[in-house]
């Protein structure tokens, strides 16, 4: 009997064992040091049909600054791209020639997923592939964790990103909640 990925609990979500598969392109528009890749988290939940359920999906681009103009790479891409390299760089000042992960958009199937299970998925399997993959730095806007939610939903999200996961944060003063930049040092993070 199949299971509907969009009925999933946060429980069977968050004690899942999880296994990850995902493809990668190289940019078109830089012969080096950018790629978008598409993560995918999966569970088998009976093990008696080992049917694969997709949990997640994860959408990174993967900035090599040794190799590339960080900014110009990230602006080639879309504006939400941009806002974040400008904020890297110009309010945070990271190292443009730093390895650095910009998490586009992380999206959970199931419709009954809450901001906690989208976090310690976050911090329990994104993070620390990235870490395992090389990467100095990981950031994301708020809307790319949390991107449809109520306060409810922010306010968890706001806690658990100041509580649980090593992190600076921005968010201007003319900007909404969404727009908010997060930094983790993928080598604190982990140490």
């Amino acid at each position: 009997m199949s299971v509907d990925n969009k009925c999933l609990t946060d429980k069977q979500i968050q004690d899942a064992y999880i296994f990850m598969d995902g493809t990668f392109s190289k940019s078109t528009e830089f012969d080096h040091g950018l790629f978008s890749e598409w993560l995918i988290l999966k569970t088998i939940l009976d093990d008696e049909c080992e049917e694969e359920i997709e949990v997640a999906k994860v959408n990174f681009y993967l900035f090599n600054g040794n190799q590339v103009d960080f900014y110009d790479a990230a602006d080639s891409i879309d504006g939400d791209q941009e806002f974040i390299a400008s904020k890297l760089l110009n309010v945070f000042q990271i190292d443009p020639l730093s390895r650095i992960a910009i998490i586009d958009n992380l999206y959970v199937n199931s419709e009954n997923a809450t901001a906690k299970t989208k976090i310690k998925l976050l911090n329990e399997q994104v993070l620390p592939y990235l870490y395992d993959r090389g990467f100095e730095y990981a950031a994301f806007l708020n809307a790319s964790i949390c991107y449809e939610g109520s306060r409810l939903e922010h306010e968890t999200t706001d806690n658990a990103f100041e509580n649980e996961i090593p992190m600076i944060r921005e968010i201007g003063e003319s900007e909404r909640w969404g727009e908010g930049v997060n930094l983790i040092d993928l080598e604190e993070y982990k140490s």
